[in-house]
């Protein structure tokens, strides 16, 4: 096969776009090619590109071999079957293959789609379930609460001039994104407005001085109209994603979860502060920062997160996972080696969930790859089914049965 086909073919195959026929192509090449170094050297490139490190027992190799060869053992063809019996004995193989096997857990959006089900009865009531009961993924969702009490939902807004409070135009953007256009003209009163996210929202916006705040599902922030002190300061709740645009003689303040500070200049970093999760993560991607909790107080530099625990003691992890913590601003969930819990309250947020456990969730089931957030709920769920999760959804009711 040439390299560009099954280039094409394994794009496809990660992309969950994959056809029957081709991802038939695709297993019979795998097949008659196992020791073909082209595959190797294919799969070792993505794997660099992506810069994850993870080790693959036997045990998931052969799960995932599986998965791969699963639409040639389907055939009623003696030749197939002769031929999938020959590679399942053949455990040096499987061996050869956990790098492959490694970078199809961390890249592919289908591998836990396509792996052959732990427990048949389970997954066939799982497939059942998904069919009858999908639930479509969050969107671009917000309420703007103006400064008056009065509101304006922003999904359903048409585009340009929306109202004027204080000094400032607020205008909805033809991409969704609500921008503060601000006049020169000085006001005594200063306005506040809160923008707020429902679960399984999103929304943009352009703060007056012209940073930048992307609202994370579930959360909201309250800011001035115009900032005319001393110092920028707005509140948030939920997650945040900032762009500060620099002023050296105005800072730039955020607050929230009683006090808490983060404080800056010019830089870009993200706030996670949901009430349910066990730490408030603070995570720098350019620049420094200044974060102040009671009577405590940390420097934290690019590349850095803080963490918060309940107690209030504070945690730096140095080298953080960056793209991890703003995977959701650019679309995708992604996963390092994540809890069940922590998977779990994401997906609750996004598609307005209310998650019962059957069952104790352990620390050892764990979570590593990426997959978009545009997809309905069962391609997510299928993505699980691995680590022997199984799911019963019920309307909004989503049950783990452990």
């Amino acid at each position: 096969m040439p390299t560009e086909r099954l280039q094409f073919l394994i794009a496809l195959y990660l992309d969950q776009t994959i056809s029957e026929s081709q991802q038939y192509e695709l297993s019979q090449w795998v097949i008659n090619h196992a020791s073909d170094k082209e595959l190797i050297k294919l799969l070792e490139q993505a794997w660099e590109e992506r810069k994850e490190n993870v080790r693959m027992t036997d045990i998931e190799s052969d799960r995932i071999i599986s998965a791969i060869l699963k639409p040639v053992s389907s055939q009623n063809s003696p030749l197939a079957v002769n031929k999938i019996v020959s590679i399942n004995r053949k455990v040096i193989w499987l061996k050869r293959l956990s790098v492959a096997a490694s970078v199809l857990l961390i890249i592919s959006i289908s591998y836990f789609s396509l792996r052959p089900a732990v427990s048949p009865v389970s997954i066939e009531k799982n497939i059942e379930i998904t069919k009858d009961f999908d639930v479509k993924p969050g969107g671009q969702k917000a309420i703007l609460t103006l400064s008056d009490g009065s509101q304006i939902i922003l999904d359903s807004a048409a585009n340009g001039l929306l109202t004027q409070q204080g000094a400032s135009a607020v205008i909805k953007l033809t991409n969704g994104q609500l921008q503060y256009s601000s006049s020169k003209i000085a006001t005594a009163e200063v306005l506040y407005n809160t923008m707020s996210t429902p679960v399984g929202g999103q929304y943009q916006l352009q703060l007056p001085d012209g940073s930048k705040v992307w609202l994370n599902a579930a959360s909201s922030i309250r800011y001035p109209t115009a900032f005319s002190e001393q110092v920028r300061r707005v509140e948030i709740t939920g997650e945040a994603y900032f762009e500060i645009a620099r002023n050296k003689n105005m800072p730039f303040v955020v607050q929230f979860n009683n006090g808490t500070e983060v404080r800056v200049l010019g830089t870009h970093f993200n706030i996670k502060a949901y009430s349910d999760e066990p730490e408030i993560k603070t995570t720098l991607l350019e620049g420094s920062i200044s974060i102040t909790h009671g009577q405590k107080n940390i420097l934290l530099s690019s590349g850095n997160q803080a963490q918060i625990d309940k107690k209030g003691d504070i945690k730096l992890v140095m080298n953080s996972d960056t793209e991890e913590a703003v995977a959701w601003k650019n679309g995708s969930f992604q996963f390092n080696s994540a809890d069940l819990e922590s998977v779990m309250r994401q997906t609750a947020r996004w598609y307005n969930l209310e998650v019962e456990y059957k069952g104790n969730p352990s620390k050892e089931n764990r979570f590593t790859g990426k997959i978009p957030m545009s997809v309905n709920l069962s391609r997510l769920l299928k993505w699980m089914e691995w680590s022997d999760v199984h799911f019963k959804l019920e309307g909004n009711k989503l049950t783990v049965m452990l």
